[in-house]
């Protein structure tokens, strides 16, 4: 068998503010053959989260930094180009940890959420892939039936649990986790309010996804708007920005509200950024509100029965969903990956390596 050549972006070195190509090394080299429980993956789509650049920092998190020298971590979708496991053919689409690289040697395991997997365990010597489930378009498990979309599921339904007729704000609504977490708290019978940038991802939020009501954080004054949109304040507050908008939130926020912490893309999740604090965090104690923050995997314990629930409302049509796909080179991983952090993505942000084989 002729080898594949694979091409890899490797973490030189930790980057200031915003990470460039400069900050890795394209590094190529002919994949190894699988051994037994081994395949062979060609990458097709790599997706991207505004967790990463947080990785690239040398700092204590939730997940461990990358080291310098390895492959970028993340998350993807590929199809097995050889295939040291009996019952998976040459051809079958699987998903993992692959990172950014355009090829990779995975243990194959049978069940989901290998989304996870490689970042719990970052000394395992390969990713583990699992099949694509069948009915669904592949790109889905990056999103909406993957991190972004348990992401969603658990921090409205479990933490913001929002009740019929209440008032639920999503910041971020236009990206992978807050369009799917407004539909949820849609759902449960909410009123939904949004606060996205420009006009495109108003109209797609309101047309498509069903909110109520859009904040255009760019052209408008979002503290004066909220409180047009809700004069008695806001019940469930789902904010992956931080900064301005979180406490334009926190203003706006209802007597015995929650506010649940999601993400702080505003800060670059850079290591060099200063932080914004809320100023008026006063009125969490005068209106007795509750501060939530997580991460998807607290709830790991829960991730199937999530998983399914997400799944039957894709299936129905009662969830919708974006996938933003820039075609490309391994080389523009970091370029696709900084539309996150400049507001251009609608929905989950993804870089297509190469197209499925026909």
């Amino acid at each position: 068998m002729t080898p594949h050549l694979n091409r890899r972006l490797l973490l030189g070195r930790r980057p200031t503010w915003t990470a460039t190509l400069d900050d890795f090394v394209l590094d190529e080299l002919p994949s190894p053959s699988p051994v037994e429980g081994e395949v062979l993956v060609r990458v097709l789509w790599v997706a991207f989260d505004p967790a990463m650049r947080g990785w690239m920092n040398d700092g204590p998190s939730y997940a461990p930094p990358v080291p310098l020298g390895a492959v970028m971590r993340g998350h993807g979708v590929g199809e097995v180009v050889a295939s040291g496991v009996d019952s998976v053919a040459v051809g079958t689409l699987v998903t993992g940890n692959f990172g950014w690289q355009t090829h990779a040697v995975a243990r194959f395991e049978e069940g989901t959420h290998s989304h996870l997997e490689h970042v719990s365990d970052p000394s395992a010597s390969r990713p583990v892939a699992r099949r694509v489930p069948d009915g669904v378009p592949p790109t889905s498990v990056l999103g909406v039936l993957g991190t972004t979309g348990l992401t969603a599921y658990f921090g409205m339904l479990e933490l913001g649990a929002p009740r019929p007729g209440d008032v639920v704000l999503v910041s971020g609504a236009a990206g992978a986790t807050g369009s799917v977490a407004g539909q949820l708290a849609k759902l449960a019978g909410a009123t939904v309010i949004g606060i996205a940038g420009g006009a495109e991802k108003g109209t797609w939020l309101k047309e498509v996804a069903g909110f109520d009501h859009v904040v255009d954080y760019k052209s408008e004054d979002v503290g004066a708007r909220l409180a047009e949109l809700a004069p008695t304040g806001v019940d469930v507050f789902f904010d992956n920005v931080a900064g301005k908008v979180l406490e334009a939130g926190i203003s706006n926020i209802a007597q015995r509200g929650t506010v649940v912490l999601c993400g702080g893309i505003s800060s670059g999740y850079s290591d060099e950024a200063v932080a914004y604090g809320p100023t008026n965090l006063s009125t969490i104690t005068v209106r007795s509100c509750t501060v939530k923050g997580f991460i998807v995997t607290d709830f790991a314990d829960q991730f199937d029965e999530a998983t399914q629930r997400l799944s039957r409302w894709v299936q129905d049509g009662s969830l919708v969903w974006a996938d933003d796909i820039v075609e490309g080179e391994v080389t523009d991983a970091v370029a696709t990956m900084n539309r996150l952090f400049d507001g251009k993505n609608l929905g989950k942000q993804i870089l297509q390596l190469s197209p499925p084989s026909a």
